[in-house]
């Protein structure tokens, strides 16, 4: 079962969210050979993403970076959306890790 973990975005900044995937005894899990996607959607059932983060795994360590960039968060025009982030194991499992809410806070300064 995913975790839950809902995130702000300050529109116009970039994003920075690390992850950190544990197993049940709290040490890192070996991401070795696996890959992540994590995505924004306005509404779960929307057909295309607001937004694609940039996903960068550290095996050893068991930490997901993952990266919206300013111009990305800058396209973000609704309040409010979702999010997730899947990994994909070599085996090809596929599990979904992380999801939450997304709340946007308008950008004053442009």
């Amino acid at each position: 079962m995913a975790h839950r973990h809902d995130i702000i975005v300050e529109q116009g900044a970039t994003l920075l969210l690390e992850v950190d995937c544990q197993d049940e005894n709290g040490s890192p899990c070996d991401l070795t050979g696996c890959s992540a996607a994590a995505q924004v959607r306005v509404r779960y059932a929307d057909p295309d993403p607001a937004a694609v983060f940039t996903a960068d795994v550290s095996p050893l360590s068991g930490r997901v970076t993952l990266t919206l960039s300013a111009e990305q968060t800058r396209a973000l025009t609704k309040p409010y959306g979702v999010w997730d982030l899947r990994l994909n194991w070599p085996d090809a499992m596929v599990q979904r890790l992380v999801e939450g809410k997304v709340t946007v806070k308008p950008e004053v300064t442009r």
